[in-house]
């Protein structure tokens, strides 16, 4: 057989077709449990098998059965059940079947039939055809990860799209000029498929630095929460041991006091009393260790600034929220609950927080009195402070996590009340 420009530039694609089938199982399939080897083999069984059913028959109905038959092989290193690798399989092999009719089409290759020789010879067409089907695997990887609730910056969008398009631009206007050798032509097919496959592995690599990075500050975040948590509680236990035992001598010098009939100074020393039993305050038992270290953390002077607190807290020690926004909701609403109160009068000031969990529902509320008036521009509600560029930011953040889970908020301040609930599906 004679190997014409066509015939290597199709070689080349096929193989950089494993590529392709890769990103896919990547987006059906989680983990690979076979190991590295086991599924390497089977990347370049589909290479060499597709391969030889080009060279030696090139039937199309053939090529299509072994293109399934290889792909479903490839993803039974991957962990999942029978009947899911069958149907991904023929989901990723209509993906790349669908560039590849619509190529055919726009070149002019309507009427084919699936059980006789392929006739079919544009170098370009095959090139477009494969782009294309590594686009649509990106751009979906994309919008997987966008539903996972991971921010996807409009770069990675954009870079997906005209990263694969430039550099298709620059092939199809090399291979087209009259003065383009055959090894100058296959030369630059490999080195388009080098960097469309470099650019996007090399992204990979920089993400993962990147998860391993924001693990990192959520793991120091929840480190630090807890250290918070025991510190309250142990200083709650501390100061309960020290009155404890110094409880008989004070009501020994309390019974005395009374008595002697000195009345004053025996109401003086009972307050003394009550004021001890109530100067550490534990507001969240959940057991769930980040929502109580924020907010005893964050409520710890509120009995102090006489702020009179209700809360009811019932979560699983483990919710499916990430650590980050979670500190971003609670940490805000109290934040702003509390930045408010400070300008309210103290026979006003009361601060309600509700967090709980029902029917796979995060349920959370803050509600507290305000003074002033609210501030809003373009419809959304900006401060009722002078700090008003931070508060605003405060809401925003809020707002951007609630959306993660597709949640809902909803603000009130009617009657001199400030109230945020909020709904989180998680």
């Amino acid at each position: 057989m004679i190997f014409t420009t066509y015939n290597i530039i199709y070689l080349i694609s096929n193989f950089f077709t494993i590529f392709i089938i890769h990103r896919f199982m990547k987006l059906f399939f989680s983990n690979n449990d076979k190991g590295k080897l086991l599924t390497n083999i089977a990347y370049l069984s589909y290479f060499i098998v597709t391969s030889l059913a080009y060279l030696i028959l090139d039937v199309p109905i053939i090529t299509l059965a072994l293109n399934w038959i290889i792909i479903f092989v490839i993803s039974l290193t991957y962990e999942s059940t029978m009947q899911k690798r069958m149907m991904y399989s023929t989901y990723i092999l209509v993906f790349m079947l669908f560039p590849e009719l619509i190529v055919a089409a726009a070149t002019g290759y309507l009427h084919f039939s699936f059980f006789v020789d392929g006739s079919y010879s544009n170098s370009i067409g095959v090139i477009v055809s494969k782009i294309m089907a590594f686009s649509e695997a990106l751009l979906l990887h994309n919008y997987k990860i966008s539903k996972e609730k991971q921010n996807v910056g409009w770069n990675l969008w954009l870079s997906s799209i005209l990263i694969p398009i430039s550099t298709l631009a620059y092939e199809i206007m090399y291979v087209s000029s009259d003065s383009s050798s055959q090894y100058k032509i296959i030369t630059s097919v490999i080195i388009l498929f080098v960097i469309n496959i470099s650019a996007f592995y090399m992204y990979d690599s920089l993400s993962k630095s990147y998860v391993r990075q924001s693990k990192l500050s959520i793991l120091k975040t929840e480190n630090t929460l807890y250290s918070k948590q025991c510190e309250i509680m142990q200083s709650s236990t501390q100061e309960l041991q020290e009155f404890r035992h110094d409880m008989n001598n004070q009501f020994i010098a309390l019974s005395q006091l009374i008595k002697s009939e000195q009345y004053g100074e025996a109401e003086k020393q009972l307050s003394r009393l009550t004021s001890l039993t109530k100067s550490k305050i534990i507001y969240s038992t959940s057991g769930n260790v980040i929502i109580d270290g924020l907010i005893n953390y964050k409520l710890q002077n509120a009995l102090s600034d006489k702020i009179k607190v209700k809360t009811e807290i019932a979560v699983p020690n483990q919710a499916n929220i990430e650590t980050t926004d979670l500190v971003t909701i609670l940490g805000n609403l109290i934040d702003n609950a509390l930045n408010a109160l400070a300008d309210v009068p103290e026979d006003r000031r009361s601060l309600t927080i509700k967090v709980v969990f029902s029917q796979e529902r995060l349920i959370i509320r803050s509600s507290n009195p305000y003074t002033g008036d609210i501030l809003c521009k373009d419809g959304k509600i900006v401060s009722a402070k002078q700090n008003s560029k931070q508060h605003g930011y405060g809401l925003n953040n809020i707002a951007k996590s609630v959306n993660k889970y597709k949640g809902y908020i909803d603000i009130d301040y009617t009657d001199s009340i400030f109230t945020v609930d909020i709904i989180m599906y998680i």
